[in-house]
């Protein structure tokens, strides 16, 4: 029986040179590897399907020894911390043997990886190359790729993620939000799940899935950063934006929603045209049914009242409604200041400048009667 399910599928297999020293390094280096083609949109890269693996090969140099002693592989990681906590358990096992005088015994074999107890265990011992049975195929002619070929595909490589990190910090996000926004990988995770419409997305070209995965978040952050709010713009990325996305399962090039209109909003709000309350009622009409941030204030009559005098006036009859909310007040129960305010913006439909409302209203409940 011939197994065909990998039929088709090329593998790529990359070799690093011996420049780790720690198990942290070196997961930290293969979760790199795994947001780079996730990035690239060329595999999902979830270690638990297969989809990207990891062997190790640990060896120590004694402090003065100029050559690696010998190199044992590690086999049977299937997670990042898995390769971190093996590597740290195999170097230690190696120093302990050479500090005993024992460093015969460390012998060039595959180990196993055992995650129930946390070591490493003999899979097969391995003299020299003729053990991997290494061969030629002749069916498989040699890949030669040339200069031009190779400065024609780095120069067609979107944005990479390193890049946009520090693009991201330097904007002045904290590092929290720079890996939540420059590592987003949504998009790639969900596809596979969605059902028939899967198999011509996950076939889109490069640039394609670039843009539409990339383009919301770094446009939206652009313009933010060139209003200065860039920061409010992020969290409104981490926050309501994606709360919508996971609750609706709508991937960032599934929403209605475009960077110059959130921008607009994230501007409308910062400068007292609407409240952040009626602010969020928009952004999620955008999210939906897209549109502008101008036309929805002009349609449902959104913009926010900055009028003293007429705050004055809702003020007065919200506190004239509720006498005994108002003597309760007024006997020490100050909590109830939220449902005056939230009263007032009942009346006023959401629309009423919060900071004036509150300032009118402490005077009023505060007030000698």
């Amino acid at each position: 029986m011939v197994d065909l399910n990998r039929a088709g599928v090329p593998l790529l297999e990359i070799v690093s040179e011996p420049d780790m020293r720690n198990g942290i390094e070196a997961a930290e280096y293969a979760a790199e590897l795994q947001r780079l083609v996730r990035y690239l949109g060329i595999s999902n890269g979830n270690m638990q399907e297969g989809s990207l693996r990891c062997d190790v090969n640990v060896s120590i140099r004694p402090i003065g020894q100029s050559e690696f002693g010998t190199k044992v592989e590690i086999k049977n990681l299937n997670s990042f911390s898995s390769v971190s906590r093996a590597i740290d358990f195999e170097i230690s096992r190696q120093a302990l043997l050479y500090s005993q005088g024992k460093g015969d015994q460390i012998v060039q074999e595959t180990r196993l990886w055992e995650e129930g107890a946390q070591k490493t265990v003999t899979m097969r011992k391995k003299e020299g190359l003729a053990d991997y049975r290494y061969f030629p195929e002749p069916d498989l002619p040699g890949v030669i790729l040339t200069e031009e070929y190779i400065e024609d595909t780095h120069n067609s490589l979107p944005e990479l993620p390193e890049k946009k990190r520090r693009r991201y910090e330097e904007m002045g996000l904290s590092m929290q939000d720079v890996l939540f926004l420059a590592n987003d990988t949504n998009y790639l995770e969900d596809k596979p799940k969605r059902g028939k419409e899967t198999t011509e997305t996950w076939h889109l070209p490069l640039e394609y899935l670039h843009l539409n995965i990339k383009a919301m978040i770094s446009l939206s952050l652009l313009y933010c950063a060139l209003r200065g709010e860039v920061k409010l713009a992020a969290n409104w990325i981490m926050g309501d934006i994606a709360a919508y996305m996971k609750n609706e399962k709508l991937t960032i090039d599934e929403i209605k929603l475009t960077p110059e209109e959130l921008a607009e909003l994230i501007a409308s709000i910062k400068a007292g045209t609407i409240s952040g309350k009626i602010g969020k009622e928009i952004l999620f009409e955008l999210l939906a049914k897209g549109g502008t941030v101008k036309g929805l204030i002009e349609e449902k009559d959104l913009v926010q009242i900055m009028d003293p005098d007429e705050i004055e006036k809702m003020v007065d009859k919200v506190i004239s409604d509720n006498p005994k909310q108002l003597e309760q007040y007024r006997g020490g129960k100050t909590k109830l200041q939220g449902y005056f305010a939230g009263q007032v913006m009942k009346v006023s439909k959401g629309k009423a400048n919060p900071g004036l409302l509150n300032k009118i209203l402490l005077e009023k409940l505060n007030a000698k009667s």
